[in-house]
């Protein structure tokens, strides 16, 4: 009997045993994702700001302890900082990042190693571009010392609702919440400058297959396309006189449906360009760790 009862105490011990690892695991992965987000957890509210460029979304950014005035672009690649900020933080820019914009010109760039920055309670060490942001926004209100771009949310998930200048870095079950009423489009990553940013492009189709436009909130213009685009949707531009004007084009974003917006010719290296107009229509959920996306229209 006293054999027994001590096979079942170790048999109980072992069980306890294992349920106490795996509280412990649960605690570790728990305090990671806290660590990530600034010690706060998922999900995190990061908001956009309009005072000081109108339609380019602003967000506050801590960099050095101190808070910081960044623009937001979806479509920038790689996030920065100026080189007046650089100088701050004890960074003298080195190297070269190289890649090409969307007109197809090479451009290269400095850059800093390891920046330590903060939005919203989420916290994020980059490598970042070094060049002066004011040099796009000569009639900006405020100092902007830096942007961020998609880069900055590598690994994570991300929900953006620029309708109500709001960003959220997801956790698991706050994402799985979120797409219930959203729709999967088809999507993918795109990376330059030797792996250092990091772009979305999302799919439309056409009689004649798919283009890949890409997702970029800097494009406060129109909707564009270039002309091989054109011949695949099976439009142009051509006016009257053989000039280039500016028309209403639907397309059909895969698993959303149609949409439509003013839309031009534009020579790009990219099939087209979503505008900032139609980026503000609909509600976005990017998972960065697999490329894909949800959406709906945002009401």
């Amino acid at each position: 009997m006293k054999y027994r009862l001590d096979k079942f105490k170790l048999l109980r011990l072992k069980i306890m045993n294992k349920a106490i690892i795996f509280s412990l695991l649960i605690l570790v992965c728990a305090c990671c994702a806290m660590a990530q987000a600034g010690g706060k957890s998922l999900p995190l509210e990061i908001k956009f700001g309009r005072e000081a460029l109108g339609k380019v979304p602003t967000v506050e950014v801590f960099v050095n302890g101190k808070k910081r005035l960044f623009y937001f672009d979806s479509g920038g690649g790689v996030s920065a900082i100026s080189p007046a900020l650089a100088k701050e933080i004890g960074c003298e820019p080195f190297g070269e990042m190289t890649a090409y914009n969307a007109g197809g010109m090479k451009f290269n760039v400095k850059r800093c190693e390891d920046v330590a920055m903060t939005l919203g309670g989420f916290a994020v060490k980059r490598d970042v571009a070094v060049f002066d942001p004011m040099q796009f926004f000569p009639k900006a209100t405020a100092q902007i010392d830096g942007s961020i771009a998609l880069d900055a949310f590598d690994g994570q998930i991300v929900t953006m609702d620029f309708k109500g200048d709001r960003l959220w870095v997801e956790g698991e079950k706050s994402f799985k919440r979120r797409i219930r009423e959203m729709k999967p489009l088809v999507s993918r990553l795109s990376r330059e400058g030797g792996g250092g940013t990091l772009d979305l492009f999302i799919a439309a189709q056409t009689p004649r297959g798919r283009i890949w436009l890409l997702h970029d909130t800097g494009n406060t213009n129109k909707l564009l396309f270039r002309p091989s685009a054109q011949e695949q949707l099976g439009i142009n531009f051509n006016g009257a006189n053989g000039e280039k004007i500016i028309k209403p084009v639907k397309f059909e974003m895969i698993g959303l449906g149609g949409i439509e917006a003013e839309a031009r010719e534009r020579e790009m290296i990219y099939d087209g360009m979503l505008s900032y107009d139609i980026i503000e229509r609909i509600l976005w959920t990017i998972d960065f760790r697999t490329g894909k996306t949800w959406a709906k229209m945002n009401q």
